[in-house]
């Protein structure tokens, strides 16, 4: 058994492969990473319950959509073991298009249980900036 401070860097590190991923095309992997019983919810609303779900979702997008980039800010876990994941994303399907987000990610031992995502625009103004 994985102290804490090791289980936390193996987590990080499962995260960091799974964004990876995405660049690489290479899911091969998914079975070690999440739990049979995951749930996973994107950012525009739709949801995955179960690993098989969430391996045709992946399947089928990363057929229409290439990921440029998905850089990892920072990870931080909680002190009831979660993690949040602040992330800038950056993706072409017909276009190009790019966001701002957040995971919100629980692990069972060794293996992602839940996500969570929120996004955000990525270009941001100041509109007091001159009236203050």
């Amino acid at each position: 058994m994985l102290s804490n401070s090791s289980q936390t860097i193996e987590n990080e590190r499962t995260i960091r492969y799974y964004f990876n991923s995405w660049l690489k095309k290479d899911f091969s992997a998914l079975d070690s990473w999440f739990s049979q019983d995951v749930y996973y919810r994107e950012c525009y609303g739709a949801t995955y319950e179960g690993l098989d779900e969430l391996k045709a979702y992946i399947n089928s997008k990363s057929k229409e959509q290439t990921v440029l980039k998905w850089d990892i800010f920072k990870i931080e876990q909680t002190d009831t073991g979660k993690f949040v994941v602040t992330w800038y994303f950056d993706a072409v399907e017909k276009e190009e298009y790019c966001f701002d987000g957040v995971s919100l990610m629980e692990f069972t031992g060794n293996k992602i249980k839940k996500v969570v995502e929120y996004s955000t625009k990525h270009e941001t103004f100041r509109p007091f900036k001159e009236k203050i």
